[in-house]
């Protein structure tokens, strides 16, 4: 990206899949004077090209989002952008999900029922070069005991929608023996034997309340 005049207004790109919750948060974002909305987006088909056409300096990315796996966009934004700040909003209460989130990359995490004053420090510290997680984040993190990884949390997610074994590693670019050794591994650390149990698991772990 080009480099950006000092002082001049921060370049922000909004995605979020909610046309009011968006509506809600271009209208805060009117209030700071050194933020630029550049673009907006209600799904993560178009969130590459975007970034590449507009630039942005920050991004305010809500992680339930049609249209792709978002931490995988987070992770190959920051590869192919590295000065590209995420600043990352979920609904969820999961403290699993919210743990994946921390661990995909963004610079920021809050909880959408947050205030305008945790955004604006989070827009801060993000801006200068910092990571923040919202207290309420944290607190939620802490109490995490199932540990899994990124890619078996994927492979779960990718089960809970109802896909095989076979549609999961042409997903996710893998061959079937190492997606059968993830799921093996998955299925293990939750003590179920399959799918069916594993959805049932995912429910009441939180991991499928999306919003």
């Amino acid at each position: 990206m080009n480099e950006v005049p000092q002082n001049a207004p921060i370049r922000l790109l909004l995605a979020d899949d909610h046309q009011i919750f968006r509506d809600g948060l271009k209208l805060l974002l009117l209030t700071m004077a050194d933020i630029r909305l550049v673009a907006e987006l209600s799904s993560l088909a178009e969130l590459r090209s975007t970034v590449k056409a507009t630039e942005p300096a920050l991004l305010l990315l809500d992680y339930h989002m049609p249209g792709g796996d978002t931490g995988a966009e987070i992770h190959y934004l920051k590869q192919r952008w590295p000065t590209l700040k995420i600043i990352v909003l979920t609904g969820s209460q999961s403290a699993q999900l919210l743990q994946q989130v921390a661990q995909a990359g963004a610079d920021a995490v809050l909880q959408k029922n947050g205030d305008a004053t945790e955004l604006r420090t989070a827009i801060a510290m993000v801006m200068r070069g910092d990571n923040y997680i919202a207290p309420s984040v944290q607190t939620l993190l802490e109490a995490v005991s199932l540990e899994l990884t990124p890619r078996e949390f994927q492979i779960m997610r990718l089960v809970c929608d109802g896909l095989s074994n076979a549609q999961i590693a042409e997903q996710l670019n893998l061959s079937p023996k190492t997606t059968d050794k993830h799921r093996e591994n998955l299925m293990r650390k939750l003590g179920v034997n399959n799918s069916a149990q594993l959805i049932r698991k995912a429910v009441q772990m939180g991991i499928l309340d999306s919003h």
